[in-house]
This record gives C-alpha cells, structure tokens and sequence, in this order.
C-alpha cells in the first residue's frame, strides 16, 4: 500500500464539503475519510425522492459514486483526478420512506492507474443494507485536478 500524505486528506474533506453544488443540492454530508475507507450521508429530501417518499434510487447511485471517488483519494492520499470506468449498483431493499441514506465505501487496491472499490448504502433508521456497489475508476486521468480548486478556496477562506 502506498505511503499517504494526510495533509490532501484536509483538502479532499475541504472539497467534498458542504459547498460543493453537488452536495449543496443533494443534501450530502462527509461523516468519515481516512485510510482507503470513506462515509457519507444523504437526508431524504423531497425533490430526491420517489413516489413513495423515499430516497431516489438515482440518488442513492450519486451517492455511492461520490463516496466511491472520496474512499480512492482517501487510500492515494492525494487529489490526483479520477474518473469512473466502471460501477455496478445491486439493490437489495428500498429505504423507508423519508429516511436518509449512509454510503459507505473501501478502496480496496489500486493497480496501476486503475482504483478498485467495495461497499454499501444503508438506511440511516437501522443500518439495514440497501445497496451494495463495486467499482473501478481511472486514477490520473486528463481531469481537472482537485487540488488547486481547493487550495484557491483555501486561500479565500483565509483572507475574508
């Protein structure tokens, strides 16, 4: 496994923050990242949800990609851009409804440039399994890098 450097940790959980305008909308909360392994929570909102007042299943997916993306920068200790090649979604049980959704997610491995990823949703009421994904995504890909959007918000935060 790879040495990481923590001090990209600060800036993943900085990005992945509450101003990010993908997680505004959607409501998402990073609750852990550390090591390989990330966690996050999603509230059930109404403009997310189904005709049953649950949790979208579209929006559970959001979720555990971007769970996925932070669990690898989590095991790389870098914000080296990703992108998914592959993710696959089985769904097992459907959320109560108004009840919110924690991903949570490991980074299995990483060979090459290519992360492999493992882990699963579950209703925020009891911990039941909703879902469970798998995945792979490109590490280095000609994306924009993370970090340098971060590090400007950074410097922002600093002299306001």
């Amino acid at each position: 496994m790879a040495k990481r450097n923590f001090q990209y940790m600060d800036m993943a959980k900085m990005f992945f923050g509450g101003d990010h305008p993908l997680f505004k909308a959607f409501g998402i909360r990073v609750d852990e990242s550390r090591e390989g392994l990330a966690a996050m929570t999603m509230p059930c909102m109404p403009e997310m949800c189904d005709q049953r007042g649950a949790l979208h299943r579209g929006a559970i997916t959001t979720l555990l990609d971007s769970n996925c993306g932070l669990a690898i920068l989590a095991y790389l200790g870098d914000m080296r851009p990703i992108a998914t090649i592959d993710l696959r979604v089985d769904f097992l049980a459907k959320p109560e409804a108004g009840e919110g959704v924690r991903g949570e997610v490991e980074c299995y491995e990483v060979k090459g440039d290519v992360a492999y990823v493992r882990g699963v949703a579950l209703g925020c009421s009891n911990d039941s399994v909703l879902a469970s994904v798998s995945g792979c995504f490109a590490v280095g890909t000609h994306g924009p890098s993370f970090d340098g959007a971060v590090r400007e918000k950074a410097v922002r935060e600093k002299v306001s």
